[in-house]
């Protein structure tokens, strides 16, 4: 029990350690707002006003009854496109406003960062690279991966044919039920293990077990959940277990280094034997054309990380969400294979692709709908101002400060009624007639940190499209639940799988 001078005491040191120096921040954060012409944020409310746990438990409820992006969907109906809450202490700004989001992605890109929040989650796996660092050090890696990707995207598309003739044969021809979301990421799955270290998963094989790269996208899925765990959990993160997901982070580094290593070798005995080499039916490899540049083996490792991270899964579920988008709208089906069966038997080369609109506006209305990225966090590393998100109406401009937090929150904006009018909710494709792409629309993000393997992923989804399509004549659901029930470990999925039947085309 407490005696009244302890009490006291104790009183005056929360008083010391809490609660003034939040007073003093508040009194200053207001001076510095009023001398740069900026109003009071408007604010969420917590019942936690310490930590923000009333929120964060609202996450987890609204994730696990599989409506990940409910919260902040919530969140933006009842304050407005940009509302100030409380994430583990430290103010985060979640907004789907467009101008507030090209400045912290293009016009003050300076003034905000990855790394204070990615690099402390992510750096005992992914390492410093091209997702987890900032300033110099991501200038050096985008100026390495951005020709390969380019070359990359115009390359012959012969060798993911390979990939998609494996994962088409998988797919009963009777009308009989299949889920194609398992499938779709596998096929992305080997594409990507492929382009990456040269090495496939080859996952759609049911007869390749064993592989190195088999193992490692298992190891990598593994340490994946563990990262999730620290990015939900904040400067909570040691509750994550972090002893055995450090392990875990090792031992996928120790494969990558022993893929590093092999690749070493291979290109020292092609120069000095004086031949090419032929392991590989891809025309780019990420991991030769990084060795060719760098014999920096961390850094190498870092960005075959870096790069495996988003491409592992993120275009499988992209595709697979649109296959589930069509099975529940045959007449958009209709028309896409319309559009396919107009170029005949012509060889698919990325020209080609890109001309077919009505497939991409397919593809961009499921991004809008459905994208597989619901947001992307950015920490303010100078003070800056974004123009909306004060005052009683909301659009008076806010200074944020060092180590605040901006939490984009993609899909409210890209459903916003007063971007996408009235049908803002319903699936209509033919929207994109004409439609120019603006910061209203970011699936890729913008700016300089746009995502630089964005039309590799669009060309891939496509074809895999328009070969659907020439193999098949309809798309039929064959799931009970119509509405899309997601999962999310970094990318948004559908917790129902995407069970749908094919009808032969020579049927």
């Amino acid at each position: 029990m407490f005696s009244s001078s302890g009490a006291l005491e104790l009183s005056a040191m929360i008083l010391c350690v809490y609660i003034l120096p939040w007073c003093l921040q508040a009194i200053h954060y207001r001076l510095a707002a009023r001398k740069a012409g900026c109003s009071s944020p408007v604010k969420y409310w917590h019942k936690d006003p310490i930590l923000g746990l009333d929120l964060f438990l609202q996450r987890i409820k609204d994730m696990t009854s599989g409506d990940s992006l409910a919260t902040d969907r919530n969140l933006l109906d009842r304050y407005g496109k940009t509302v100030l809450t409380n994430n583990w202490g430290t103010k985060q700004y979640v907004t789907m406003d467009s101008a507030n989001m090209q400045t912290v992605l293009a016009l003050q890109v300076d003034k905000f960062g990855n790394a204070p929040m990615n690099h402390k989650m992510c750096a005992p796996l992914l390492g410093d690279g091209i997702m987890t660092v900032d300033g110099y050090a991501w200038k050096r890696s985008r100026q390495l991966l951005n020709p390969v990707f380019a070359r990359a995207q115009v390359a012959e598309l012969s060798s993911f044919e390979v990939h998609v003739g494996t994962m088409i044969n998988r797919i009963p021809r009777d009308g009989s039920m299949v889920d194609m979301q398992p499938l779709c990421k596998m096929l992305f799955l080997d594409n990507s293990t492929e382009f990456i270290f040269g090495k496939s998963a080859n996952s759609l094989s049911p007869e390749s077990t064993g592989t190195v790269a088999r193992h490692l996208v298992h190891l990598f899925d593994e340490a994946l959940v563990g990262m999730f765990k620290r990015y939900m959990l904040g400067r909570f993160k040691f509750l994550a277990g972090e002893k055995k997901w450090l392990a875990k982070c090792a031992e996928v580094q120790r494969i990558i280094d022993d893929l590093i290593d092999e690749e070493f070798k291979a290109q020292k005995a092609v120069a000095e034997n004086q031949k090419a080499a032929t392991d590989t039916p891809y025309n780019y490899v990420l991991l030769k054309e990084l060795v060719k540049t760098t014999d920096d083996r961390r850094f190498i490792r870092n960005e075959l990380m870096n790069v495996f991270f988003p491409a592992r899964d993120t275009a499988g579920i992209l595709t697979s969400n649109i296959i589930f988008m069509l099975a529940r709208y045959p007449d958009v089906w209709s028309k896409l294979r319309a559009e396919v069966l107009g170029i005949e038997d012509q060889k698919l080369t990325f020209e080609l692709l890109k001309s077919l609109k009505y497939t991409h506006a397919v593809i961009n209305e499921t991004l809008r709908l459905q994208t597989p990225v619901g947001g992307s966090w950015k920490t303010c590393l100078e003070p800056c101002i974004l123009p909306h998100g004060g005052g009683p109406s909301g659009q008076d401009p806010i200074l944020l400060e060092p180590g605040d937090e901006v939490r984009m929150s993609f899909t409210p904006l890209h459903t916003d009624p007063e971007i996408w009018g009235a049908d803002a909710l319903e699936f209509k494709p033919e929207r994109w007639a004409g439609l120019k792409q603006s910061w209203n629309f970011i699936p890729f993000m913008g700016g300089r940190r746009i995502c630089p393997a964005q039309q590799n992923a669009l060309t891939d989804v496509c074809y895999v499209l328009v070969r659907l399509a020439r193999e098949f004549r309809a798309i039929e659901n064959r799931d009970e639940t119509l509405e899309y029930v997601d999962r999310i470990v970094f990318t948004r999925e559908s917790k129902n799988g995407v069970k749908v039947a094919f009808l032969s085309a020579d049927e």
